[in-house]
C-alpha cells in the first residue's frame, strides 16, 4: 500500500503549504500517478471565492479515489486538507499514526501529548472538530460517535435504525494542516 505522510507546518505528501494553485495542481497530478489505477482519469479541479475576503480562495480537487480541500490566502496554500476516501489505496500518516484507520479517540489522546486541543464540544469524545494550534492540525468528522453513547437509552432509541452506520464516525473524515 502507498503511504502519504502528513508533515505539520509543511504539507501532505508532495502538496506543500505556500505553493501556488498551479504548483499544487501539478504536485497533485504527480501524486495521483502513485495511487490511481486509472491515472489517466481526469481530476476535477475548481477554485472559487467563498467569502467576502478577496485574498481567500478555496480549491477543491477530486477524482474517484480522493478529495483535497485547499485554502489559498494571497495566492499561496495556507491550509491543505485530505479526505478519508484515499485511505482505501494509501496509508495517510501523521506522527506514524494511520489517520483514517485509527480510532479518533486514540488520535486525539496522542496529539494532546504534543499540543493543547480546541474542541467544539465540552466532551472531547463527542466533538466533531478538533484544532491543535501549535502543531497546526485540524481534524474533522461529520458526526461524533463513541461507544459510551450505546448506554444512553434515548440515543439508542433514536439511532436504532442507523446504528451500524454510526461506527464509521469513530474515525476522522478530513485532516488539514495549517501554516
Amino acid at each position: 500500500m502507498k503511504e502519504i505522510i502528513i508533515e505539520p507546518h509543511i504539507g501532505i505528501g508532495q502538496l506543500k503549504l505556500g505553493m501556488t494553485s498551479d504548483e499544487l495542481e501539478n504536485a497533485l497530478l504527480q501524486m495521483k500517478k502513485q495511487w490511481s489505477n486509472s491515472s489517466d482519469e481526469a481530476m476535477q479541479m475548481e477554485c472559487c471565492a467563498e467569502t467576502d475576503d478577496p485574498n481567500l480562495i478555496t480549491g477543491r480537487y477530486m477524482d474517484n479515489d480522493s478529495f483535497f480541500l485547499v485554502q489559498y490566502r494571497n495566492g499561496k496554500a495556507a491550509e491543505i486538507g485530505i479526505q478519508r476516501d484515499l485511505s482505501k489505496v494509501a496509508s495517510i500518516k501523521l506522527f506514524g499514526m494511520d489517520m483514517f484507520n485509527t480510532a479518533a479517540e486514540c488520535i486525539i489522546d496522542s496529539l494532546m501529548k504534543k499540543d493543547n486541543v480546541i474542541c467544539n464540544e465540552k466532551d472531547l469524545q463527542l466533538g466533531t472538530e478538533y484544532f491543535f494550534p501549535e502543531i497546526g492540525v485540524r481534524l474533522w468528522r461529520e458526526r461524533a460517535f463513541h461507544p459510551k453513547l450505546l448506554k444512553d437509552p434515548l440515543y439508542m432509541e433514536e439511532m436504532q435504525a442507523v446504528l451500524e452506520d454510526e461506527y464509521q464516525y469513530q474515525y476522522f473524515q478530513m485532516v488539514t494542516i495549517i501554516g
